[in-house]
């Protein structure tokens, strides 16, 4: 009884220090579902951007985008923040697994697109990573947060507009921007 006892102590507290490690964010408000923009470095455009253009691709396919932006990942590890975030916000439709997270966390200096399953086939790592290195990462060097966001937001919603075949005058879309590598540009 005793050793069921010390069992059941210790797995109590193993759950509340993992679940306590990944409760970090929650989404800011029903309304503002895909801009979750914690640290406070986005534009009221690119806000607005993001949310009438992911609501559109969540009405006609049931795929979803969601940026977070936090200002730190507060010691946990990047990928498994990221999935945690797809997963327990529910992201995309439940039976499609077709959500899409972008996650930046602005003092870590790290970056992240999580895709579920149902997404994987037009974005797979190795686009989701050129994608950042292309359209994202040369901006947030040069701490252009929000402009990062915006074109790596507009590829991803592209690559998914692609997926579905949508028309593109559905959306408010204005072509990403590539950076060159010049941050003096």
């Amino acid at each position: 009884m005793k050793k069921i006892s010390i069992f059941l102590c210790t797995f109590m507290v193993i759950t509340l220090l993992v679940s306590t490690a990944f409760a970090a964010v929650i989404p800011t408000k029903t309304n503002d579902f895909y801009v979750n923009d914690y640290a406070g470095v986005m534009s009221e455009s690119t806000k607005q951007l993001i949310m009438q253009n992911s609501t559109v691709l969540q009405q006609k396919t049931g795929a979803q985008i969601v940026v977070v932006i936090v200002k730190s990942l507060e010691g946990n590890v990047l990928e498994e923040y990221s999935l945690n975030i797809l997963r327990s916000w529910g992201i995309g439709d439940k039976k499609l697994n077709n959500g899409v997270l972008i996650l930046l966390s602005v003092n870590d200096k790290k970056s992240r697109i999580e895709v579920g399953y149902g997404l994987e086939g037009c974005l797979p790592d190795g686009k989701t990573g050129r994608i950042q290195d292309e359209y994202m990462l040369p901006y947030f060097k040069v701490s252009k947060y929000d402009e990062g966001i915006k074109n790596g937001y507009l590829a991803v919603l592209k690559e998914v507009a692609a997926e579905y075949s949508l028309d593109k005058s559905l959306l408010e879309q204005t072509a990403p921007q590539k950076k060159s590598n010049n941050p003096l540009e």
